[in-house]
């Protein structure tokens, strides 16, 4: 609901906008109205102005640039028309809607009540806890690689890793650092970091690829954006897609603003 709530409140605002605009262009658009005529292959314009006279004043090649603005000016008409109907509506519509939500009248509920009922529909805090308690086995790192934690203690392959995990913890964003995804047709991939939009209770993967000047790591790179979109994964709707070279590392300010964009 209130994501429902937030998308109608930015379309009410930018109708808002719309419709201010429309009433200022149409405050200096000519007089009158088009009327288009068209025979054979021929096309005229009519200039209206007396609603006692259905023909009007017939436009000629010279007139052409009083004719594209009647035009424009019935179209910013009808744009006016239909944004007015619609900011009403809208308004309307979240006038209407109960200040508490079906989905959190368990929330305002006394504690002595809530542990007599059975919800409809979890908490935020209830389905963020269980969602983080997830169990699951990450992928292998072999004792060779370079020992490197994030603040959370966790194991990590990369510095680069170290950063986008721990801009993660420092947001309040729940993330499993390589939880493995399995799609069908390949088995299980381990994308590097399974994340949550808290707000939206959506989830989302992050793949951070690191050495986008080696022509090999990027074929290989490839290959695995193109896995996850065979299977409905796309880059900026449930897949985000961070990557570096040596001459052009990733640092926080960027991480910062993809959290940002698609988990706030």
């Amino acid at each position: 609901m209130k994501h429902i709530q937030l998308l109608l409140s930015k379309r009410e605002q930018y109708l808002k906008k719309l419709i201010q605009q429309m009433e200022s262009a149409l405050q200096s658009s000519p007089n009158g109205f088009l009327r288009v005529s068209q025979s054979g292959n021929r096309i005229q314009y009519y200039q209206r102005t007396d609603p006692k006279n259905p023909t009007g004043k017939y436009l000629g090649k010279g007139d052409l640039p009083l004719a594209r603005a009647l035009a424009q000016k019935d179209y910013h008409t009808k744009v006016l028309h239909s944004a007015r109907a619609e900011h009403t509506a809208i308004t309307k519509f979240l006038s209407l809607l109960p200040e508490i939500p079906a989905e959190k009248v368990y929330e305002i509920l006394h504690p002595n009540r809530q542990s007599l009922i059975v919800p409809i529909h979890q908490t935020d805090e209830q389905f963020i806890n269980a969602w983080v308690s997830y169990s699951y086995q990450g992928k292998f790192i072999d004792d060779n690689t370079p020992e490197l934690y994030t603040s959370r203690n966790e194991r990590v392959r990369s510095k680069s890793e170290i950063i986008i995990a721990d801009s993660l913890n420092r947001e309040s964003i729940p993330y499993r650092y390589e939880c493995p995804l399995t799609l069908s047709g390949i088995g299980n991939v381990y994308p590097d970091f399974t994340v949550l939009n808290t707000r939206l209770r959506k989830e989302l993967y992050w793949e951070h690829f690191g050495m986008m000047d080696d022509p090999v790591y990027v074929e290989k790179a490839l290959q695995k954006i193109a896995s996850y979109e065979q299977h409905g994964i796309f880059p900026g709707e449930h897949l985000i897609i961070t990557y570096e070279t040596r001459q052009t590392p990733i640092n926080q300010k960027l991480v910062h603003l993809m959290i940002q964009h698609y988990l706030k």
